[in-house]
C-alpha cells in the first residue's frame, strides 16, 4: 500500500538552520543532487560536521566534482553535466529546505537540519521556480536562512483534508500557528473553487514563468479539470474528477504559500494523505490520481499511467 493509501485508510479508520558557536563542528545537513526537474537522482546522503564556515558550494565541492566559473560564485557542472544555450538553455539550479536561494552557493551558510538540492533542468519557460514541495516536511520543520516562519493552515471550506493536513504535520514536529500570522508560511486547503479567489491560488491560472507550478486547473461548463503542464508550459495531461495538487509558489523575500487542492473534495483529501516526505521527495510540484502520486512537470510525456508507478 502507498503511503497516500495508508493515510487515507489510517484517518478513516480513526474518524532555519541553527546557529554555531565559534569553531564548533555539530549536527548534519542532506545534499541531493538531481536532474531533469528530479526525475533522475545523483546524488543523496548525509552532510556530516558542519561548521560555522560551511556554504553550500563547498559542501557541494567536498561531494562530488564540479567546475565553477565567475570567480567559484557559479556551478557550471556536476559530474561532467555542463549548463547549456541554445533554443533552449539548461543550468544547475539549487534549493535549501525548498526554497531557491537568493544569493550564491558560495555564500549561503548551511546549518543542522538544512536540506541542499541541486537540480540541472531546462529553465527556457521558467527561470524563477522559488518554492518546491520536495523537500517536506521543510522548510515547515526547518525555517529559511534564518527565517522560522509560523505555519498557518487556511481552510475556505471546512472538510476532513484539514484535518488530514494538520495531522501530517503533527506527524514531522511542525506546530501549526493559532490565529492570524501576517508572516506566517500558509497551507492553504481546499478544492479549487473554495480557494481560487486566494491571491496565491490564482497565479496557477498563469504560465509556469508567473506562477513558478507546471500545473493549471480548467473549467469547461462547470466541470473543473487539473492540466498537468510539460516543461514547455503545455498541457500533457488532463486530469479529471477525483484529481489533487500539492504545490508551492513563492514571491521573493516572502514565505512560501503551499496550497493543497484538487478538482474536488475527494482530490483534496488524497493531496493531503500526500503530505509526506515518501511521497513529496524530490518533486517540484505533485498531482495525485487514483492513490498514485506523479511529479510536475511532467517531464517523460507518454502512455503511462499514474497507476502504473512512479510517473516522474
Amino acid at each position: 500500500m502507498t503511503p497516500v493509501l495508508a493515510l487515507v485508510a489510517a484517518l478513516a479508520l480513526a474518524g532555519g538552520g541553527i546557529g554555531f558557536g565559534a569553531g564548533e563542528k555539530e549536527g548534519s545537513a542532506g545534499l541531493t543532487v538531481t536532474t531533469g526537474y528530479g526525475s533522475e537522482l545523483l546524488i543523496e546522503r548525509p552532510l556530516d560536521g558542519l561548521s560555522q564556515s560551511s556554504t553550500a558550494m563547498r559542501l557541494l565541492d567536498g561531494s562530488t566534482e564540479i567546475e565553477t566559473r565567475y570567480g567559484g560564485g557559479f556551478v557550471q557542472s556536476i559530474q561532467g553535466i555542463s549548463g547549456t544555450a541554445g533554443s533552449r538553455s539548461s543550468d544547475w539550479f539549487y534549493f535549501v529546505n525548498g526554497v531557491a536561494a537568493e544569493r550564491g552557493a558560495a555564500e549561503f551558510l548551511v546549518g543542522p537540519g538544512d536540506r541542499i538540492w541541486w537540480d540541472f533542468r531546462d529553465w527556457t519557460d521558467a527561470m524563477d521556480l522559488n518554492a518546491v514541495v520536495g523537500a517536506f516536511p521543510a522548510p515547515m520543520s526547518t525555517g529559511f536562512d534564518g527565517s522560522d516562519w509560523p505555519v498557518a493552515v487556511e481552510c475556505p471550506v471546512e472538510d476532513a483534508a484539514c484535518e488530514m493536513v494538520e495531522a501530517q504535520l503533527a506527524r514531522h514536529g511542525v506546530e501549526v500557528s493559532a490565529g492570524e500570522r501576517p508572516a506566517a508560511l500558509r497551507i492553504v486547503v481546499g478544492d479549487w473553487r473554495s480557494i481560487r479567489s486566494d491571491a496565491a491560488a490564482r497565479r496557477l491560472g498563469s504560465a509556469p514563468a508567473v506562477s513558478g507550478v507546471f500545473a493549471r486547473f480548467f473549467q469547461d461548463d462547470g466541470r473543473i479539470t487539473l492540466q498537468g503542464l510539460g516543461v514547455d508550459g503545455t498541457t500533457v495531461r488532463e486530469f479529471g474528477p477525483g484529481s489533487g495538487l500539492v504545490a508551492a509558489t513563492r514571491r521573493a523575500g516572502e514565505p512560501p504559500v503551499w496550497l493543497v487542492t484538487g478538482t474536488d473534495r475527494a482530490g483534496v483529501r488524497l493531496a493531503a494523505a500526500a503530505l509526506n516526505p515518501e511521497d513529496l521527495a524530490n518533486r517540484y510540484a505533485a498531482f495525485v490520481q487514483n492513490g498514485r502520486v506523479g511529479s510536475l512537470p511532467i517531464v517523460r510525456p507518454g502512455p503511462e499511467s499514474p497507476d502504473s508507478g512512479d510517473p516522474r
